[in-house]
This record gives structure tokens, sequence and C-alpha cells, in this order.
């Protein structure tokens, strides 16, 4: 079978939805901005701020979304010519969205309009205080609600004409394409990185602003992307894998409120900032790394179908110990953080298909205070007297609920792995939520041609045909029980120099 047939047979396509999927995009395949509903209204108030000289805060989050909705309006006020403040507000001292307090604080700082981004939804008690100290707002968000006032301005992916539910930053940048009666590239480059970070579903509008998003990027190679990536190939496992995570280290790790330091990083047009702001939020990259590893060093894996544990760690650190736990055991994991001011403790679950943490949330919601994710990741938080009630129903859960090994790999030889065939992949990027990047299966494997390399021989290489490789980095070489394996990878692009190879990266 040809190649690009067993691609088909993978996504269960025709060619021509191929030849749909991996056509070029433009910006009529954007959306216009008036899929929003509200947004004429929104535009009509915010241009009379500016026309009355009004003072205006945008109010954001300190997750990836949020410093990307928050540096989009930031922006697209610079390019109105017309000053505005922010805040990113810090996930240790104020918590998520806006809060009565801030709005109190606004008012004495002489505030008369506040934007909220990745925000606001759910914030009433706010919003009421607004109202009683005579300051407007508009609240531009994109998580779940059941009501919301009648009399405040809302753009909401809920409330447009999408088919498909969005990031915060996507809101963000429709609002900015209403003010600028243009797509700007950079913003849209923004917004996409938002969708990635969020886990949106990759399909729809959502495609097509990553898809454009990462074509700009390749086109325009800002540097604020090349300095967080230090790539030469920007894709979506890029920013997953390079850009996005350093984004949220800053407000996982710093307690205080440096975190605004990141919406500077993406609207400052000095170089000498850019320089200063990125050796910053590489360090702090770097610290969170070193944290990581000394939380997981100090964990041993109990012997249950979960693993569960409350840990003297802050909050901003639960998920990336949840995944990584995850990865190294193969099992459900929950890291809970250290016990809050209100006796409350604050969690990350992880899973895998077969246990679906949104189902076990719904079976026990009388566990949960707060919760909220995705299908394979949620954040929690429960009271700490149920810790103990909490990780023995979810242990009893994983036993009933194990991990469905994934069998949906097409079956390759090892004379596929080239850049013919990469490119074929390539071309129906992005991938993601619910389009998910294809994995191939090489069956028997001769393993004398194994190779070990590294400083302490911990990955695996076979070399293949001119410079494509096999690679499997920390490889556990304890699978290798015999003279034939199977290896389940990805097809990854090695750009060195002006060279080009294909890696086929394991991924087991």
């Amino acid at each position: 079978m040809k190649f690009l047939d067993k691609l088909l047979d993978y996504y269960n396509i025709s060619n021509d939805d191929y030849l749909l999927l991996t056509k070029d995009v433009n910006e009529g395949d954007i959306p216009f901005y008036k899929c929003l509903n509200n947004i004429e209204l929104v535009k009509d108030k915010i241009l009379k701020a500016i026309s009355d000289k009004k003072k205006i805060l945008i109010y954001g989050d300190y997750d990836c979304d949020g410093i990307m909705a928050t540096s989009i309006l930031v922006n697209t006020f610079n390019k109105l010519n017309y000053e505005v403040d922010y805040y990113i507000p810090s996930r240790y001292i104020d918590g998520y969205g806006l809060t009565v307090d801030k709005v109190i604080k606004a008012k004495e700082k002489g505030y008369q309009l506040i934007i909220t981004v990745d925000n606001g939804v759910s914030a009433i008690e706010a919003i009421n205080k607004c109202k009683e100290l005579g300051i407007d707002i508009i609240v531009t968000d994109h998580h779940e609600y059941n009501s919301f006032p009648n009399d405040i301005l809302l753009l909401h992916p809920k409330e447009s004409k999408l088919k498909y539910m969005t990031s915060g930053g996507v809101v963000a940048f429709y609002l900015s394409y209403a003010l600028l009666n243009t797509i700007d590239p950079y913003l849209l480059i923004l917004a996409a990185t938002s969708v990635i970070s969020d886990v949106m579903i990759m399909k729809g509008e959502n495609r097509n602003v990553v898809k454009l998003g990462l074509k700009y990027l390749n086109k325009y190679r800002f540097d604020k992307y090349y300095f967080l990536s230090e790539s030469n190939i920007y894709d979506e496992s890029t920013l997953s894998m390079k850009v996005i995570p350093k984004i949220n280290a800053v407000g996982r790790i710093e307690q205080n409120k440096e975190v605004n330091i990141l919406v500077r990083y993406f609207t400052s047009a000095s170089f000498k900032d850019l320089i200063s702001i990125k050796d910053y939020i590489n360090g702090v990259n770097e610290r969170k790394k070193n944290l990581a590893n000394l939380i997981i060093d100090s964990i041993h894996e109990e012997d249950t179908s979960a693993l569960v544990y409350q840990l003297d760690i802050i909050s901003g650190m639960t998920g990336l110990v949840a995944s990584r736990l995850l990865n190294t055991f193969d099992k459900p994991t929950i890291i809970f953080a250290k016990a809050e001011k209100d006796n409350t403790i604050r969690g990350s679950m992880r899973s895998k298909n077969g246990l679906n943490v949104l189902d076990f949330i719904s079976n026990n919601k009388g566990l949960f205070v707060e919760y909220g994710g995705h299908n394979f990741a949620a954040g929690i938080i429960i009271n700490k007297d149920k810790f103990d009630e909490f990780k023995k129903k979810f242990i009893e859960y994983s036993n009933t609920h194990k991990f469905e090994p994934s069998s949906d790999n097409i079956l390759i030889n090892v004379d596929e792995i080239n850049l013919t065939n990469y490119e074929m992949i390539s071309k129906l990027s992005p991938f993601g939520e619910g389009f998910r990047e294809p994995t191939f299966v090489i069956k028997d494997f001769d393993t004398s041609l194994i190779k070990r390399m590294g400083k302490n021989n911990e990955h695996l290489l076979v070399q293949l045909k001119g410079n494509d490789k096999i690679i499997g980095f920390n490889y556990d070489f304890n699978k290798i029980t015999s003279n034939k394996i199977d290896f389940v990878g990805t097809y990854k692009l090695n750009k060195f120099k002006n060279n080009i190879s294909i890696n086929f990266s394991l991924i087991n």
C-alpha cells in the first residue's frame, strides 16, 4: 500500500479530504470578527472610551492563554496610539480572575474601564462592584458559565457563530481585528499560541488560526519566538514543547507579581528588553525543571493502580510533577500541593486513554470544592480532610478503568522513513486535540542494529540510509528481550546547518 493511502486509512478520509486539509490558508480562511455576538457594541464602547480619554485597564490571567490574550489587546491599543495599563494576577497572591479587591484598587487608581481577557464570566461579585463604583466593564472570556448579567457586554465563543470552542487569546484576537479593521500577523501568532496552550480542538476555525499563525511565524520569524525556542523549525510542536512551557513556568514558579513581565516581553519593541527578559524566562524555566527533578527523585512509587500524593510543594508545580510521574510509571496520577489557608488543597490529575478523569469527577462531585479541565488532565480543589477518602475512591476507580494501549498505529517498513513521507505527513498539520499526529509501528526490527549513545549510553540509536535515524531518548533497554522488537514512533524533521534528515522518534 502506498504511504499516502496508509494516511488516508488512518484518518478515514478521502483523497479529496486530504487535499482540503492540506490546502494553503490565507486571511480569507479566518472568520470575520463579526462572528462574535456583541463585538460591534464592544468596539463602539472602546472607541468611545478612547475618544473620551478614559483610563483603561486590561485584566488578564497567569497562564499562557491569558498572557497571549492580554498581549494581543495591549499591542492593539499601542497600534491605536492609546496607552492602556494591564495586570496579570499572581496565582499565589491574587488567585484566578477579577476580584472585588482588585476592582476597589482599580477605582482608587482612577480606571474608568476594565476589559477582562481569559476570565470574567464567573466574576459576578467583581462585576457588581464595578457597577457600584461606576466603572465600565467589558468581559472577554471562553470559560463555561450558566448565566451572565444582560447589561454587561460579553465576548464569548458560546455567543458566536463559531463552530468550535476556542481560547481566550482567539477571542482577544477577534477584538483586535475589529478595532484595527485588519488581521495583524503577529497578533494572529499570539492567538495561535493560545489555541495550542489551552488544548483547544484542532478543527475548523481553530485549525485555520493555528495554520495561518504558523505560516506567518515561519515567514516573519519574530525574535520573541526565536529567543524562547532557539529553533529554526516553527510548528505546533515547537510551540507546545519549547515556547509555551517557558511562558507557563513564570506563573507557576514565581510567587509574587513577576508574571507581568511576560506581557512586557510580548509587547516591548526594545531589543535590549527582549534579551534581558528572555534570559530571565529561560532562568525561571531551568529552576522549574531542577525543582521538578528534585520532587520526582524524592517520590517512591506505591504498589497501587494509581498514584495519589499530597506533597509539600507550591500548587504551580503539581501539573508538571503529575505528568512526569504518569509518563514514568504509566499510572494515572494525582498530585496535591500543600494546604492553603482555608484548609483546601489544590491538585492536578493526569491520565491516558481508558481512564477519563472528568468521568471520575462527574461520579464523585461531592468530593470537590472546584474542578475543571479535559478528559485526561484536570485541575481540582478538595478539602484537606477529604484526601484519604479521595485517594481510596480514585484508586478503586483506577482498578476498573485500566489504560487502553493504542493499537491505532500505521504499519511501515524502515525504507518508508524518509523526507518525502515526512512532507506528506507535515502537510496535514497542525495536529492537536481531536486531530492527533499519526503514529507508526515497525514490526520485528532486528535488535542487532541497535546502538547506544549519550553520556551514560541512555539513548537508543539506529542509523538508517543517509542521515535518517531511529532515536529513542532515555530509552528503557530492558524492553529488548530477544533479537526482534516492535518500534512505535513519529516522524520528526532534523535540521543541522544545511543538512536535513528525518528522525523516527520512539514513543514507547
